[in-house]
């Protein structure tokens, strides 16, 4: 019996949490892959199973500016277009309404059986935002909706704060966590003469990272490493070339690179920002929890959000109020270390590592509709 086929049509090239799942479903589907380039995001094409059929960039599409996004869509129409005519594929997915709508177009002079799978790792803010471009997206998306078969959130409260009033099947949650198959075996960890908090990841938390960089800068007690890059990258780079303490290495691949990155790491601080009004920063979970979960790397974050729940439920860190440098330095300063590396021990593996929940989500996107 053949294998069935999958597509993956994605808005940026793969990241790890996509390469994950094109690597364990190309062990069981002729899966492709067909995406657009964002410049700030690393390109991990190299970490594809040989299994990938297909991978390919239709073009580098802006980060910010949507009305250029759009332009560079439409300009990779044809592009697509013959890639699906020449194809045939039983499951697609999509990571937005955009490409949802790609696949549409290009495909209204074919007639499809095919399962269309959302998934969703982020609510962008025209979610809960009440300006008229945020009504008219939404008001979009709900129409686009109609064409979703299978939803994929990889937060829970995702589906409960938002997409439940758009997606009424059910939905499945695909936490971001590591495949044991797929992540480097622990290292020993480093002995420091200094705390070493960590900042990893893509850079998008600009007012939590600027109050840490504020708290210790040439306090001789810490060094603050990052890696990653993103948006806030200028910030984090004049600060590194002003500060001895504060050092950044740039992006990384978490493939090749994690092990190394987290055995160096003291505190992992992985805040979100909950002044700025973003429903996102207060209910999404990084795939980060579950690198520190594996690694054994304690964390501080942001209270008010549910990252903060996880990890206070957990015991396996602090949450402070988000950009408050005088409570943040309390927190270094009467840090457990103890507590919270004996409660990693206590961790059942798969509160952080996904092997049952990908069997389960083999079983949930290949199930008739």
């Amino acid at each position: 019996m053949s294998k069935r086929e999958i597509l993956f049509l994605l808005s940026h090239q793969p990241n790890p949490r996509f390469v994950k799942q094109i690597n364990f479903l190309s062990t069981r589907y002729n899966v492709s892959v067909l995406y657009y380039t964002r410049e700030y995001m690393k390109d991990l094409s190299c970490e594809y199973s040989n299994n990938v059929v297909l991978s390919q960039s239709l073009g580098t599409v802006s980060n910010a500016n949507y009305v250029k996004r759009i332009g560079k869509y439409i300009n990779s129409f044809m592009q697509l277009k013959k890639i699906l005519q020449k194809s045939s594929y039983d499951i697609l997915i999509v990571n937005n309404i955009d490409t949802l709508a790609l696949f549409k177009i290009s495909t209204l002079s074919k007639r499809l059986e095919i399962t269309r799978v959302m998934e969703i790792s982020d609510l962008r803010s025209h979610t809960y935002t009440e300006d008229i471009a945020s009504k008219v997206m939404r008001t979009i998306e709900k129409y686009m909706f109609r064409f979703v078969d299978k939803l994929i959130v990889t937060s829970p409260k995702f589906y409960d704060k938002y997409y439940k009033n758009m997606f009424y099947g059910e939905a499945f949650i695909l936490e971001n966590k590591p495949l044991s198959t797929m992540i480097p075996q622990r290292l020993k960890k480093l002995e420091n003469d200094k705390i070493i908090i960590g900042i990893v990841g893509l850079l998008l938390q600009g007012k939590p990272y600027q109050t840490l960089l504020e708290a210790t800068k040439n306090d001789d007690r810490y060094e603050v490493h990052i890696y990653g890059k993103g948006i806030f990258e200028d910030l984090i780079k004049e600060y590194s070339h002003t500060y001895r303490n504060i050092k950044f290495f740039g992006e990384y691949n978490f493939f090749q690179d994690s092990a190394k990155i987290y055995s160096t790491l003291d505190i992992l601080y992985m805040p979100y920002d909950t002044t700025n009004g973003s429903l996102n920063n207060k209910v999404a979970v990084p795939n980060k929890l579950y690198e520190a979960m594996y690694f054994h790397v304690p964390i501080i974050t942001s209270k008010e959000s549910y990252l903060g729940e996880l990890i206070e439920g957990f015991n396996i860190g602090k949450t402070i109020w988000c950009c408050q440098k005088e409570e943040l330095l309390r927190t270094l300063e009467h840090f457990d270390f103890d507590l919270y590396l004996n409660n990693f021990g206590n961790l059942d593996k798969k509160e952080y590592l996904a092997d049952d929940d990908y069997e389960k989500l083999d079983r949930y996107i290949k199930e008739t509709i």
